[in-house]
């Protein structure tokens, strides 16, 4: 790779050479590039021959443009560049939070199940605890609590990423 300035400094451009829209999950990202490694790899070609050189010239621009998105974390920026901050009486009408996060199904229930297996222990401890200190409580509200706490941790890490664990081993980056 070029020592200089990064060609892709422009990262739509980056998206646009991989094929994969702006919002596209790492998983995704990764398939494009892989697709376009197959298919442009210098190897596949004749040494010395013209397509060679091109599939070559092709090969850094494809490995450029996945260094400068490989971790996506521009996806999780705002995407609200180009809106213009319109406002009501010094009130914004568009949202200055933090979008929600753009992930594909598999990585939301992945992350589901993960929250929800902690969950699962953390509900454990509640429903053992409660029956050892609190007698009077009666068992669905135990079991209602523990679903609650279950599904709870399971939003909270879908929605959350790494915020959540983050928070929840209290790990400070």
């Amino acid at each position: 790779m070029p020592a200089g300035p990064s060609r892709f400094s422009n990262v739509k451009r980056a998206y646009e050479l991989l094929g994969v829209p702006d919002s596209a999950s790492t998983h995704v990202i990764k398939h494009a590039y892989r697709l376009m490694a197959k298919r442009w790899h210098p190897d596949l070609y004749l040494a010395g021959t013209p397509e060679q050189a091109e599939a070559a010239r092709m090969m850094e621009f494809i490995n450029e443009a996945y260094s400068t998105i490989q971790r996506a974390p521009l996806r999780y920026a705002p995407q609200a560049t180009e809106q213009a901050s319109r406002t009501v009486n010094d009130i914004p009408l568009v949202s200055e939070r933090e979008p929600l996060v753009a992930m594909d199904r598999l990585e939301f229930w992945v992350r589901f199940v993960c929250g929800s297996i902690l969950g699962i222990f953390v509900s454990a401890g509640f429903a053992l605890r409660t029956n050892f200190f609190f007698a009077e409580l009666s068992p669905t509200l135990v079991v209602c609590v523990a679903i609650v706490i279950v599904l709870a941790c399971g939003f909270g890490a879908a929605r959350g990423g790494d915020k959540f664990w983050y928070a929840i081993f209290g790990v400070d980056r």
